[in-house]
């Protein structure tokens, strides 16, 4: 038996608040964690690292991503995968939903 998950719109599974920044994880596995991040205009996630590679995919809105140094400004569609360990950041420039997803090896 094959098993699959399906979500018609990503941007609808979370709401984005009027001030804040929510996040629920929309899928887990062994080597996947899919996580929603809704943001409201002008939030900032400030400089963190993942100890795993990840992929950021902007769904909705606009916003400044950071690697190390080198800034970006994105829109709805982009998508970039980052290697385990690179600082980034992530400043809403409108309200905002992101897709974070975190590779695993597998066990």
């Amino acid at each position: 038996m094959f098993e699959y998950t399906l979500f018609n719109d990503l941007a609808e599974e979370v709401d984005i608040p009027k001030a804040g920044i929510t996040s629920h994880s929309v899928y887990k596995s062994g080597r996947l964690k899919a996580v929603i991040f809704g943001f409201a205009e002008g939030e900032e996630m400030s400089e963190h690292t993942a100890s795993v590679p990840a992929i950021i995919q902007i769904l909705k809105g606009n916003a400044t991503l950071t690697f190390e140094s080198e800034i970006r400004e994105v829109s709805a569609g982009a998508w970039v995968h980052m290697d385990a360990r690179l600082p980034h950041s992530v400043i809403a420039k409108t309200p905002l939903v992101i897709m974070v997803y975190l590779l695993r090896e597998p066990k």
